[in-house]
């Protein structure tokens, strides 16, 4: 720096440094934009670079003019109009000399003792053609230590100056006003209701009591010419002097200058931070798309459970008809006029199945297949709702600066899961055109039957072993009658055949039930495993993005509370 510094500056100073240079490596982690990664950089090489004063205005507010007096040169043209879109910086230098900068400005240097400890910045006019200036918005606005508005008593605080005060009150720089042309107003009184109108406005509209001098450059260029100290005090320029002496000094520019840096390092901690909030934010959604669709899964899950257990009780009921349907059957069979019928097995046969099963075998057989139909068309609507929802997330990217391979990559987890999920459907599609999952019933029956239904279907099956039972039952009987012909063992035998019946049908219903119950649970652990399966890796993934994004926010929060603490000491 232009200065020797003391030993609780250089303790500041250094910790200046050293948090700003930590929050360049974690902004840089957290894809900030690059102009603002350079501006943080720019101003980490500038710390020990000389006190960067910024001088702005419109055209025709007499910036030039007022730079000129108050380096008691002529160097810089003045005018009515923008003529240049040149930037001048102005240096010290041993003699005068102007050269060209790149394609944006000029470089002028002055045997002025002012220039030793500063450099100053001649801008053109803000409302001509600032806005083409990127090296004015992207380099030395972010850069400048002071900041010195020039506006004209003649239009005093115009629109365009008021929001040029803004932009540049957002990078948190000192602004020194200056009321030029104080000679063109007939009384003080209408000056001083001048600097009023500016002191108003510029508080309320930037949060702070900024200086507001009076000067005439004009008549101080004039004063130097003349070396007329007199016109020299009327021009207010003596109190600038005295102004910039106390605010310029040594001591006030280490404090400008470390807390200007201070102020881009807060900015970009509060961009990093608002970046890392909206990333969090759209992570968090996706979180909510993957929780929503194991919720919806697992709702799934509950909802086919509940159904099933209804569906089985229904079946329940069936068999609980049959078994009570074959007690009265046997009842009235077992009676001393139906003697000769016993041991006739074809007719006996008959008029179990018209008195005993009626439809009830149908009946079983269509409610099992509701109850598969019902599963297959749940699974469906479960596969279409994580499809809607991806679909939306696909279609919604963050406003943040997210890097190109985590999206890319979390694209890709995206169409994964979804290509998971379209297999799972295709499958679902497959099963119902090929009778609606008739294997899972088919392996049922088979179980609880111990026949193959896969010709006959359950209802078939079930008569078919319902009536066997019931006809061995009877033929075992008959031939006992035959051998005994006892009338007393009758109700023995009508007991004893209701039991049998009921015990063998009781198993079989036992078996199917719980053959069923296990068939269709493991379809829909099944299916609700391969969901879990699809969400997984991209949940991983959003979980570890969050992670990371927070360490990045508890990090950069406490480097932006370094930054404020350092500031309040200055």
């Amino acid at each position: 720096m232009a200065i020797e510094l003391s030993n609780e500056q250089k303790k500041i100073f250094d910790n200046v440094r050293n948090t700003l240079t930590e929050l360049l490596a974690v902004a840089s982690r957290s894809d900030v934009p690059e102009k603002d990664i350079e501006t943080l950089q720019n101003t980490l090489k500038s710390l020990e670079d000389k006190f960067l004063v910024v001088i702005v205005g419109e055209f025709n507010s007499g910036k030039s003019t007022f730079i000129n007096a108050l380096l008691n040169t002529d160097i810089l043209e003045t005018g009515v109009t923008p003529t240049t879109s040149l930037i001048h910086l102005i240096r010290y230098g041993e003699e005068q000399s102007s050269a060209p900068i790149e394609n944006w400005g000029q470089l002028i240097t002055l045997p002025v003792p002012l220039l030793q400890s500063i450099s100053l910045v001649d801008t053109p006019g803000t409302n001509s053609i600032f806005s083409d200036h990127i090296i004015l918005t992207n380099w030395f606005f972010p850069r400048a230590d002071l900041v010195i508005f020039i506006t004209s008593a003649d239009r005093p605080y115009t629109e365009s100056e008021s929001r040029f005060l803004q932009a540049i009150r957002e990078w948190g720089k000192k602004i020194i006003i200056i009321l030029n042309k104080k000679d063109l107003n007939e009384s003080p009184e209408e000056l001083d209701r001048i600097v009023r109108f500016i002191q108003e406005n510029a508080n309320r509209q930037l949060k702070s009591d900024i200086p507001i001098l009076t000067v005439s450059a004009k008549t101080a260029l004039r004063a130097r010419k003349e070396n007329n100290p007199e016109l020299w005090k009327k021009s207010g320029f003596d109190q600038l002097e005295i102004f910039l002496q106390e605010k310029l000094n040594e001591k006030s520019r280490f404090k400008y200058k470390m807390d200007s840096a201070l102020a881009i390092g807060e900015r970009v901690a509060n961009q990093t931070l608002q970046l890392l909030e909206n990333e969090i934010k759209f992570y968090r959604e996706d979180l909510n798309l993957a929780d929503a669709i194991q919720e919806q899964t697992q709702v799934y899950r509950s909802e086919i459970e509940r159904e099933i257990n209804r569906s089985l009780s229904e079946i329940h009921a069936y068999f609980s008809q049959i078994k009570e349907s074959g007690n009265e059957y046997f009842e009235k069979l077992f009676k001393v006029k139906n003697i000769p019928n016993l041991i006739r097995k074809d007719k006996t046969k008959l008029e179990f199945q018209n008195e005993v099963l009626k439809s009830l075998p149908t009946d079983i057989e269509r409610k099992t297949m509701e109850m598969v139909e019902n599963i297959y068309l749940q699974e469906q609507r479960m596969t279409q709702y994580a499809t809607n929802q991806i679909e939306k997330r696909k279609t919604q990217f963050p406003g943040t600066a997210i890097s190109s391979p985590e999206l890319s990559e979390r694209s890709q987890l995206l169409q994964k899961m979804q290509a998971t999920i379209d297999e799972m459907l295709e499958k679902m599609e497959k099963d119902m055109a090929a009778d609606i999952g008739m294997k899972h019933v088919q392996t049922a029956a088979t179980t609880a039957l111990a026949i193959e239904v896969s010709a006959v279907g359950l209802g078939a099956g079930l008569t078919i072993v319902a009536t066997t039972v019931a006809t061995d039952i009877l033929g075992i009987v008959a031939a006992f009658w035959v051998g005994v012909a006892g009338f007393m063992i009758l109700p023995y035998y009508r007991k004893k055949s209701q039991k049998e019946f009921t015990a063998q049908i009781s198993e079989i219903e036992e078996k199917l039930i719980n053959s069923l119950q296990k068939e269709l649970n493991e379809e829909i652990q099944s299916q609700t495993l391969q969901m879990e399966q699809a969400i997984s890796p991209f949940r991983q993934f959003v979980s570890n993005a969050l992670d990371k994004i927070n360490n990045q926010m508890h990090e950069t929060e406490r480097l932006r509370q370094q930054i404020q603490e350092l500031r309040t000491k200055l």
